[in-house]
């Protein structure tokens, strides 16, 4: 994952965690504004791009706090987090090691999730204390795509498809059972390049039969998760056969 995101610019620190943007970020950013801007064509031009703006932002801090917990539930087992960084696909927290065990993995992966349902909840209630006090209605509407764009992210990374939350929670209760993180890694990278493919086909299928090129996202997103997948893969690999070669050397 670290050499994927090589060039990132390191914005400044939180928690003594180190904070950056890798320029693929800049692209999705554009994105979303552009395809909210369309959303709030109504309010007119200007008002419609400052309002993107601003929830673009909201959005993406909201990533940013969903990788913090992450973060900060780690430290609680012991784990580093080295940094966080929002790129092309949202937004990934480097650890320094992997947790050390089955539980602090589930913890550490639910967190996530956790706090992006929790943000989808304040948004919610927010929204609805605005609504019926008659509050300023541009207020509402960004509320309105905060609470759903929280509510996705906290239900996407729940699919059990590694290297996302959903996929280390699997991956965490497979260790639990077998007692053994490579092959669980393992088990849970073929969840994941799985889900990649099925992703990838939906885009394609999608793009082919509606001829909408946003449809291909679904492709690249895919392509991201697989190749993410295949390292994990091939380090479970490495970290089996390791411990094949030392049981070996320790035998009679």
């Amino acid at each position: 994952m670290a050499q994927l995101l090589r060039g990132s610019v390191w914005i400044g620190r939180c928690f003594g965690i180190r904070v950056g943007i890798h320029p693929s970020w800049l692209l999705v950013f554009a994105l979303v504004v552009w395809t909210l801007t369309s959303s709030f064509a109504d309010l007119g031009a200007a008002h419609a791009l400052a309002l993107a703006i601003v929830t673009a932002l909201g959005f993406f801090g909201s990533v940013v706090v969903h990788e913090f917990a992450h973060a900060l539930v780690a430290r609680r087992f012991g784990v580093a987090t080295l940094s966080i960084r929002l790129f092309l696909f949202g937004g990934v927290a480097t650890i320094a090691t992997e947790p050390p065990s089955p539980g602090a993995e589930a913890a550490i992966a639910f967190a996530g999730p956790l706090c992006s349902a929790m943000l989808a909840g304040v948004c919610g209630l927010s929204l609805e204390i605005v609504r019926h006090t008659g509050g300023e209605p541009h207020f509402a509407l960004v509320l309105m795509a905060l609470a759903a764009a929280n509510a996705v992210l906290a239900a996407f990374n729940l699919l059990p498809a590694f290297p996302m939350d959903g996929g280390r929670i699997l991956r965490a209760a497979v260790w639990r059972l077998r007692g053994d993180h490579a092959a669980a890694t393992r088990l849970a990278s073929v969840a994941g390049m799985g889900f990649a493919l099925a992703l990838g086909l939906l885009g394609a299928g999608l793009a082919w039969h509606t001829h909408h090129w946003e449809s291909l996202w679904y492709v690249a997103l895919g392509g991201f998760v697989s190749i993410a997948t295949i390292q994990s893969y091939q380090r479970a690999r490495c970290e089996g056969c390791d411990a094949a070669a030392g049981g070996s050397k320790g035998a009679p």
